[in-house]
């Protein structure tokens, strides 16, 4: 008796949370596809920056249904590798809600030519209080055997603002951590340790142009915290403190 109730309990808490995004399903919208095409003063990684001049990056979004296809391309000025792309990052996201919470599991890819490739299971965490969000992400590396094990976080604030002419401002400040094993193969540093690594600050505002365009004008602030991972990008003759410029332009099919 006690396992059989033990079952519909279960039974009953999973058709719960199956209904709850179930109905998130239902209220997402039909599938479309888009594109992006940004501009950025510099590439800046977690805190890492991986140029110094300014990045060209293109990506084509599809979505249907809460789920998320998603490719994109890193081209920096300062490292052509001969006329090619420096890295080609592939993402499939699926977004639900649980009451208030929306919850995004996905998988991240990231392939860099000439080098390794590893990947990231991930989930993304949104709560809305008040005027703002809480947000908090989480990164788990596989496939990588230097970075499998690693786990990377980070957790803040969000703020949206719809504004007049169909604009929107948003903002977010995030503190970043990682573990000993990402931390160490993320900063080229052996014997690294689990510490906070980054604060993140960025604002940004869409305009709505012609037909189903947009333009997205955005300001960031990335540095890595005092330590060992601060001393590590200095010893190498790289900027622990960097401000990105970027804008970036869409289009919806």
């Amino acid at each position: 008796m006690k396992k059989i109730s033990t079952l519909f309990l279960t039974a009953s808490l999973f058709s719960l949370f199956n209904a709850n995004f179930t109905s998130a399903q239902e209220a997402a919208p039909a599938a479309s596809v888009s594109s992006e095409l940004d501009i950025v003063s510099k590439y800046v990684w977690r805190g890492m920056p991986l140029s110094e001049t300014e990045a060209y990056q293109p990506s084509v979004t599809l979505e249907s249904h809460g789920l998320t296809a998603n490719a994109w391309l890193n081209y920096s000025v300062d490292k052509p590798q001969q006329n090619k792309f420096s890295e080609l990052d592939l993402a499939l996201n699926y977004a639900g809600r649980l009451k208030d919470l929306t919850v995004s599991p996905g998988f991240l890819l990231y392939t860099f030519p000439g080098y390794s490739s590893y990947g990231e299971a991930y989930v993304k965490l949104c709560y809305p209080v008040s005027f703002f969000k809480i947000i908090t992400d989480h990164y788990f590396s596989m496939i990588a055997g230097d970075i499998a094990g690693g786990y990377y976080g980070d957790a803040g604030l969000g703020y949206e603002k719809p504004l007049a002419n169909s604009a929107a401002w948003t903002s977010s400040a995030l503190l970043g951590w990682g573990n000993a094993k990402f931390n160490s193969f993320t900063y080229a540093t052996p014997g690294l340790k689990n510490q906070l690594s980054v604060l993140v600050l960025d604002t940004a505002i869409a305009f709505k142009t012609y037909g189903n365009g947009s333009v997205r004008p955005h300001l960031a602030y990335q540095t890595t915290l005092p330590g060992a991972l601060r001393s590590g990008l200095q010893a190498a003759g790289k900027k622990p403190d960097n401000v990105i410029i970027g804008v970036a332009v869409s289009h919806n099919f």
